[in-house]
C-alpha cells in the first residue's frame, strides 16, 4: 500500500509540483522509519486485513503491511513521531494473535 501511494506522489509531483514540492515528497518517504515484527497465529490470506485495520489505529502508525506466510508485520511510522513497540504488540494480541520479536 505504502509503496502505491509513494508511487502516486512521484508521479503526480513529476508531473505538476516544483522542486520544493518534490524535495519535500522525497524528505518525507526518507524520514519514515519502518519496523518489522514477527506474528504468530496468522493461517490464511484474509488473517492480515484485521490486524492491519486495527495497528493503523495507532496514532504513529503511518500505513501497515501484514503478511500471513512470513508470519511478519511491517509497519512505516509517521515522521517525526515516536511509536512504542509496546502499542504494536498490545494491537496484536488485541488481534488474537502472538507477537513474537521485533525484527527490524
Amino acid at each position: 500500500m505504502v509503496r502505491y501511494v509513494v508511487l502516486f506522489l512521484m508521479l503526480f509531483c513529476g508531473i505538476g509540483c516544483n522542486d520544493a514540492e518534490r524535495n519535500l515528497v522525497v524528505e518525507s518517504m526518507e524520514a519514515s522509519e519502518t519496523r518489522a515484527y514477527e506474528v504468530f497465529g496468522m493461517n490464511c490470506p484474509g488473517c492480515h486485513g484485521g490486524l492491519e485495520k486495527l495497528v493503523n489505529k495507532i496514532p504513529a502508525i503511518q500505513d501497515s503491511e501484514a503478511n500471513w506466510l512470513q508470519k511478519q508485520l511491517v509497519v512505516t511510522v509517521r515522521p517525526g513521531v515516536e511509536l512504542k513497540d509496546e502499542d504494536v504488540y498490545d494491537a496484536i494480541k488485541r488481534s488474537n494473535f502472538t507477537p513474537g520479536n521485533r525484527i527490524k
